[in-house]
């Protein structure tokens, strides 16, 4: 498992390895070997290299950084930018240096800064997680050089990033690759630093999963959710693997009927009944034979018409349902979906339309009779939380999971970096995927794959995890592929078959 950190609960997973099996200064060397081991993979050949260091344990990492390179026979200037170190740990490591040049950059600016010049590659070792506010004079300086250099790696944390909130200070170091280590911290995932910290490595410095405690943000990875579905006996047949009923689409949006559905016969429901206005069933009923229809009144508009009570009529056959993808949001398409929320005993997928039609009776969720997936873009959470977009932004994580817990919803809170709540507590982040999926109709596809395993009989929780982490898997396939300008959404179906093989 791989995890999201504040720096106390980094901190606190440091103290319970050091007490339990790995002491800091093994850690620290850990770290730097690591470390050293990807910078290598960057250095060109006879490539110059300077490793800024602070005066605590971020800086013990350049230290160990340095004297592995020295054992591969690559030399680096070690600048201390703010004097000796301070910390134990680096002290240690500062005295097991060996074939580095040392520089103080209080004694040697001008020697310092014609080093920082010359360099092919920079390392930052000045503050890691321990930087707050704004950058003092000398790291401020330093840094201002090191961002002219062609390969500038930061080690855990860009410094003048704040690694708990994601604020930056104007002067931050601009990483290309931004190395890791042991846990991602929770404010590097904020936007827009997410965005302005290059490329990211993973490093394992040997901190074992039980270190991390309870209370923590697991990110999405291949070996997260193996194989969600059931195991296909040859003796099964389609209503082993679930009913779903989609409710979605308008003559204006039929295409988010369509594309729901598709996603969701694609990832493996057995029978599928798409509820929808009657001339959404002309528009798309003969390129869709794997599904069954409902057809439901509409109004004058081509939206959703009276249709609860049929709706209602058909529920207990099912289990689960979605609603919302291209409703509309109309007295009709609220009334329905207070109808649903109220009525339905078994998991019910709520997206788009059927979010806004809740936004201005949000404690509807409370009278809700099973679980409820939400699965909002940035700007649908703000209409139902009352929160302004910046404010859902300064603290997505935090703010995702007082909301799953105080409604009882399981929350798919949107976009790069896509969070999942779940109402015990559970949190999950997604860091894969690409900007190909920013296109109209993405949204749909996503609520399909979701339904789709929550129908088979899938965990709410861990159908919306594993939902966003297909999707978003599926998109960075497709680059081997499709330029992400070029991706569609109907793309994302059509590789899905490629994703649960894999």
């Amino acid at each position: 498992m791989q995890y999201v950190v504040t720096n106390a609960q980094m901190k606190a997973a440091e103290i319970a390895c050091d007490r339990e099996s790995i002491s800091f200064i093994r850690m620290m060397e850990n770290a730097g070997i690591a470390c050293a081991e990807e910078i290598i993979k960057l250095v060109p050949k006879g490539g110059y290299i300077s490793i800024l260091c602070g005066s605590g344990n971020n800086g013990g990492d350049g230290f160990v950084i340095s004297h592995v390179l020295a054992s591969h026979g690559i030399s680096s200037a070690v600048i201390l930018v703010d004097g000796e170190p301070k910390s134990e740990c680096a002290r240690h490591h500062f005295s097991r240096l060996y074939g580095a040049k040392i520089l103080n950059w209080n004694e040697h600016r001008e020697v310092c800064c014609d080093q920082i010049v010359r360099s092919d590659v920079v390392v930052d070792c000045i503050f890691g997680t321990g930087f707050h506010g704004t950058l003092p004079e000398n790291a401020a300086a330093a840094i201002r050089y090191a961002n002219n250099c062609p390969i500038r790696v930061a080690v855990d944390v860009p410094s003048g990033i704040d690694s708990d909130t994601g604020e930056m200070d104007t002067g931050y170091f601009r990483a290309t690759t931004t190395l890791i280590i042991a846990a991602i911290k929770k404010g590097l995932l904020a936007l827009p630093c997410y965005d302005k910290i290059g490329d990211t490595v993973l490093l394992d410095i040997g901190i074992d999963e039980s270190c991390y405690g309870e209370d923590y943000v697991a990110m999405i990875t291949d070996d997260s959710f193996r194989r969600p579905f059931k195991v296909r006996e040859r003796s099964s047949h389609k209503g082993s693997y679930g009913k779903l009923m989609n409710i979605a689409g308008s003559l204006n949006y039929n295409g988010a009927a369509a594309l729901s559905t598709k996603a969701a016969l694609r990832t493996g429901v057995g029978l599928c009944v798409l509820a929808t206005p009657r001339s959404v069933v002309s528009a798309v009923a003969a390129t869709m034979h794997e599904t069954t229809y409902l057809p439901l009144p509409e109004d004058g508009d081509g939206f959703v018409g009276d249709a609860a009570s049929k709706v209602l009529a058909n529920l207990e056959r099912v289990t689960a349902v979605s609603i919302g993808s291209g409703l509309g949001n109309n007295e009709n398409t609220r009334e329905l979906t207070n109808s649903v929320i109220r009525s339905a005993t078994c998991p019910i997928i709520i997206d788009a339309d059927g979010i806004n039609s809740i936004a201005s009776n949000i404690d509807i969720l409370k009278e809700r009779k099973s679980e409820i997936i939400l699965t909002p873009h940035v700007m649908e959470f703000s209409r139902i939380s009352g929160l302004s977009i910046e404010e859902i932004k300064t603290d997505r994580i935090g703010i995702a999971k007082e909301f799953s817990q105080k409604y009882g919803v399981t929350l798919v809170l949107k976009g790069a970096n896509t969070v999942i709540a779940c109402p015990d507590g559970r949190m999950y982040i997604n860091t894969c995927g690409n900007s190909g999926l920013a296109k109209g109709g993405s949204g749909d596809v996503l609520t399909g794959i979701i339904a789709s395993m929550v129908a088979q009989g899938v965990e709410a929780g861990r159908a919306a995890a594993c939902g966003v982490y297909c999707h978003a898997l599926a998109s960075d396939m497709l680059l081997k592929k499709l330029p992400m300008e070029s991706m569609l959404p109907s793309d994302i179906i059509d590789i899905l078959p490629e994703v649960y093989r894999s």
